[in-house]
């Protein structure tokens, strides 16, 4: 009788998980690997980095690959300060090396987790690469391609450039025939088609608000 009890409770926690997935469908992949309520005291954004090509169209839309990468970063750094966090904007930490004449560090996580402790007192570090940038064609109630943006994300200790957190989103956006679950959360409920920034930002706002309500504030 115990035995059946405990499988038919097991059955019933699976059963309750799927469902939640299927309600609430994961839009960011994450993974905690250092929690400490202390690095979300100040955290310093840097200019995110991008590989040639990534934006399609670019020369079509305007915006080259590395102003692609800075606009996502500046995305992170306002869905952090809506959080209520203490936040050190990309722009700040691109004027630091730029007054010291030197390159911005955006893969040198070590490099950047220094300056970031030093120059503004941040207890930990954001860093960006953006992956995808394929702007929406046709218009916001008809596009013939939709928007597709994929972005991936590392949280550094300062000072040491300890991986604490990291993110990626990819995501290229559905209608609601296709996938109403997800398309209900877009900016209009999936009522019309986004541009490349706005599913940017959108899943920008997932991404930290993933990290903001996952145990950094109840971590000791």
């Amino acid at each position: 009788m115990r035995v059946t009890r405990c499988v038919f409770a097991c059955l019933a926690l699976l059963l309750m998980s799927a469902c939640q997935q299927l309600t609430n469908p994961t839009i960011v992949d994450q993974q905690t690997f250092s929690a400490s309520a202390g690095s979300l005291n100040k955290l310093a954004v840097m200019p995110f980095a991008a590989r040639a090509g990534v934006v399609r169209d670019s020369a079509l839309i305007g915006v080259t690959d590395e102003q692609a990468a800075d606009l996502v970063a500046r995305f992170a750094a306002e869905a952090l300060h809506a959080e209520g966090l203490s936040v050190v904007p990309a722009s700040d930490m691109a004027a630091v090396f730029a007054n010291q004449g030197r390159a911005v560090p955006r893969r040198d996580a070590k490099r950047a987790a220094e300056v970031a402790g030093v120059e503004f007192g941040a207890t930990s570090v954001l860093m960006g690469q953006l992956v995808r940038w394929r702007e929406r064609r046709g218009e916001a109630l008809g596009a013939e391609h939709p928007a597709s943006v994929a972005f991936q994300m590392t949280l550094h200790e300062v000072p040491t450039g300890r991986r604490l957190w990291t993110s990626r989103f990819d995501h290229t956006q559905r209608t609601l025939t296709a996938d109403p679950l997800v398309a209900r959360k877009y900016p209009g409920r999936g009522t019309r088609f986004l541009t490349g920034a706005q599913l940017a930002r959108w899943g920008m706002r997932d991404a930290v608000t993933s990290l903001v309500e996952g145990q950094w504030r109840t971590s000791n």
